[in-house]
């Protein structure tokens, strides 16, 4: 198994390292910053890398644990623990002799599904049956990460579709935006994408139709073969729902709750609990 070893340097570092040891030793591999990144590497590409391999990220949390700095734009617990979730890494608090698990109210609220996670513990006195209990979890705490899901958004006016987007990331799904059908063609004759979310009047672009999204749908590297495409607009988009799957649609909305629910289900993302949601 592929296993994360997320700690704050000040607050756990020498249980950081003992815990990657005893990893190891049991066959797994494990990363731990400060000894599996090369001199002149990127460090963050390096983390985000690894994130998207990892089987289980054991998140340590100290008594000296500063969760203050969870706010910070360039935390990096905050960066590995968003990758964690991105990637559907699972996360496991391990509290280090005396530490608690932070307060909802001292961090990121993108944050706050961690505090709902349950945790080992390794304490001082009993550290080397801790770590032991730790390592032989692994395999029953360990899940398959899975890849980043690229989706293109086609609308003449993308912000409109921000909050959307903002929701349907932390799923693992990373999106290119562009407004026309021109540039639309271009990026899938260039980038392979698993879903393609079109908008279905596009005048504020080159487009300048309103039908352009069903014109879009009549292109032959869309309909022979390339990826689903999901049409999102107005009433008016839904009202002509049954030409638009004729054309190749595979599903067409207005409603923002449809739209996510079709696409974490064309995406294979399963819509995880209410709370874990919070933003």
């Amino acid at each position: 198994m592929n296993v994360f070893v997320s700690y704050q340097r000040a607050d756990s570092a020498v249980a950081a390292h003992a815990l990657g040891y005893a990893l190891r030793l049991s066959g797994h591999t494990a990363f731990v910053d400060t000894g599996s990144i090369g001199a002149g590497e990127l460090y963050r590409q390096v983390i985000a890398n690894e994130v998207a391999r990892s089987n289980v990220m054991l998140a340590l949390i100290g008594a000296s644990f500063d969760a203050r700095r969870l706010q910070e734009a360039a935390s990096v617990i905050t960066f590995e623990w968003q990758r964690a979730r991105f990637h559907g890494v699972a996360v496991v608090p391990v509290l280090v002799d005396g530490g608690r698990m932070p307060r909802d109210e001292e961090i990121p609220a993108a944050l706050r599904w961690f505090t709902r996670r349950n945790a080992l513990a390794l304490r001082r006195p009993s550290l080397t049956a801790d770590i032991d209990a730790c390592v032989a979890a692994i395999p029953t705490l360990s899940t398959a990460p899975r890849r980043a899901a690229r989706v293109l958004w086609v609308d003449d006016r993308p912000a409109n579709n921000e909050y959307e987007r903002k929701w349907l990331r932390p799923h693992g799904i990373v999106f290119d935006c562009v407004v026309s059908t021109e540039e639309a063609l271009d990026q899938l004759s260039n980038e392979a994408y698993d879903l393609v979310i079109t908008d279905l009047g596009r005048p504020h672009s080159s487009d300048q139709s309103d039908a352009a999204g069903a014109q879009f749908l009549a292109q032959p590297i869309v309909y022979d073969g390339g990826p689903p495409v999901l049409v999102y607009a107005g009433t008016w988009a839904v009202a002509q729902r049954n030409r638009l799957m004729q054309l190749g649609a595979l599903d067409v909305m207005a409603n923002r709750e449809h739209l996510f629910a079709k696409v974490l289900e064309v995406l294979g993302r399963s819509v995880p609990p209410a709370s874990d949601l919070e933003r």
